[in-house]
């Protein structure tokens, strides 16, 4: 790829971002208010399953099954602000870490 290409795809890439987080913003508070919601969205890194989700999060006093976190996961899944896990099968990863949008987990 020629860098005149590059640079082009990286103006656009970081207008596409401006444009977009506002939005993004609204979904991820309007569908992580809870503790345990934000929890499970911030475990979901693409290499946790739900069941370890759920007995890590059962070790931090958040007593959830792992059924909660596949429910939610298919939720936000619907939503846009997960992705299916390139490398695990069936495992979910989060499109942005709470902490770049100043969202305390």
């Amino acid at each position: 790829m020629n860098d005149e290409l590059l640079n082009e795809l990286r103006e656009q890439t970081k207008w596409l971002r401006f444009l977009a987080l506002p939005n993004l913003l609204g979904v991820i508070e309007d569908n992580l208010k809870t503790k345990e919601q934000r929890a499970i969205y911030h475990l979901s890194e693409g290499k946790n399953s739900s069941y370890e989700i759920a007995r890590r999060l059962k070790g931090e006093g958040i007593p959830i099954s792992h059924q909660t976190v596949h429910n939610y996961w298919k939720k936000w899944f619907a939503l846009g602000i997960v992705v299916h896990s390139k490398k695990y099968i069936g495992r979910f990863k989060q499109i942005i870490d709470l902490k770049d949008l100043n969202i305390e987990d």
